[in-house]
């Protein structure tokens, strides 16, 4: 089977090195953005204001690094800062559990950056094998493993919070930092080399179905995230431990969904990206109806559907569209607009909350969504008729 970029590795040694890699990383960032908000309230005294700008920080710096750096070195050249930033995460992650008032900002800056020069070598290194099958069933459990991560990573740090402090859970999850710096030099990277020719990423017709279908997800879910259980308190007077539990719901049909994903490779993405935006509607409007706490966690369930589809599905439709060597680029570009909306939505739906509430902000998302499906349904029309300029999907 060929695996361009493994060297001699076998299939089910690149598949194992994927996939701990996806763990490790995800799991330890998944700590570092819920923990160090935490960190900085409790014990350097942040305020709400400081908080935020620390966070978007984060989220900034990964998108320099991804769209300035990452997506301009060649194979041989990213390799190393892909080694090399494994490594300096580990480091960063324990200086986090020492830092200070002044520090906690440069390592939230240091970390974001390291994390922009990794995350998209993970997606390209697991679009690589050459079967189509293969690789879409591969890059299907690259994403069963993000959200696994996302349900794992927090049972361990809230287990570990019972014996040790705050600080000391950096210190534990480096060891997540620590399995990623060693698995390093072993993931496979494509020969990108491209004889100086510009890529067309934006105008690719894969490329932006993948970008509409994500934003569909991405922008409802960045709310979802940061307000919702906000609301829930507050309609339903539900203790925080029950808002968590909701979220638990949330996050579980959405690797219930990737799993099936993993599973059920073959099939025609325009389909599926048709009925994860069609459930994206259907959520918000069991929420937009709910009057108690069972509907709204009913409208969390089916919302964790197309959380659970449209990233894999969009990655899906990447790999798709792109030769090995023009993967990076185009994923580099994709990972910097999902960190874009990361920092600008929050924002833009605090504002709006407050201005108009949080069910009148939901409302209006379905008309984005809706407008977003049409885009779609365009663009594999377009895509159909230039059939012979992109790869089948």
């Amino acid at each position: 089977m060929n695996r361009p970029g493994f060297g001699s590795l076998s299939f089910l040694q690149s598949l194992v090195i994927i996939l701990s890699t996806t763990f490790a990383v995800r799991a330890s960032n998944n700590m570092l953005v819920t923990s160090v908000p935490l960190l900085a309230h409790y014990d350097l005294g942040f305020t709400q204001a400081y908080i935020g700008i620390l966070s978007a920080m984060t989220s900034l710096f990964t998108f320099l690094a991804t769209a300035l750096i990452n997506i301009k070195l060649d194979s041989g050249a990213r390799r190393k800062a892909y080694i090399l930033s494994n490594v300096g995460y580990a480091a960063v992650l324990v200086a986090f559990s020492y830092s200070s008032f002044i520090t906690v900002w440069i390592l939230s800056g240091a970390a974001g950056f390291l994390l922009g020069m990794i995350m998209p070598n993970i997606i390209t290194s697991a679009s690589l094998f050459s079967d189509p099958v293969v690789r879409d069933r591969v890059l299907s459990l690259y994403t069963v493993f993000l959200s696994f991560s996302l349900i794992m990573g927090p049972a361990i740090e809230a287990y570990l919070l019972l014996f040790i402090s705050l600080r000391n859970i950096f210190l534990v999850f480096s060891l997540f930092a620590v399995v990623s710096a060693l698995l390093s030099p072993f993931l496979g990277f494509p020969d990108d080399r491209r004889d100086g020719h510009r890529i067309p990423v934006i105008s690719s017709f894969g490329f932006r179905t993948a970008l509409y279908n994500i934003t569909a997800y991405n922008v409802p879910f960045a709310i979802l995230i940061a307000f919702a259980g906000i609301y829930e308190k507050q309609s339903f007077g539900i203790s925080l431990s029950t808002v968590t539990l909701l979220f638990s719901v949330f996050f579980t049909t959405s690797l219930a969904s990737r799993i099936f994903l993993s599973l059920k490779v073959k099939g025609r993405l325009r389909v599926r990206m048709y009925v994860t935006m069609a459930l994206s509607i259907a959520g918000i409007a069991i929420m937009l109806i709910s009057r108690n706490v069972w509907m709204f966690a009913a409208a969390l369930a089916v919302l964790g559907i197309p959380h659970g589809l449209a990233y894999p599905l969009s990655v899906l439709s990447i790999s798709r569209s792109f030769k090995p060597e023009e993967r990076n680029v185009a994923n580099s570009v994709f990972f910097s607009i999902m960190m874009l909306i990361g920092i600008f939505v929050p924002l833009a739906g605090g504002y709006f909350i407050d201005l108009a509430g949080f069910k009148n902000v939901m409302f209006a998302l379905v008309f984005v969504i809706a407008f977003l499906l049409l885009l779609t349904w365009r663009t594999f029309v377009a895509w159909d008729r230039n059939r012979n300029t992109e790869l089948q999907t």
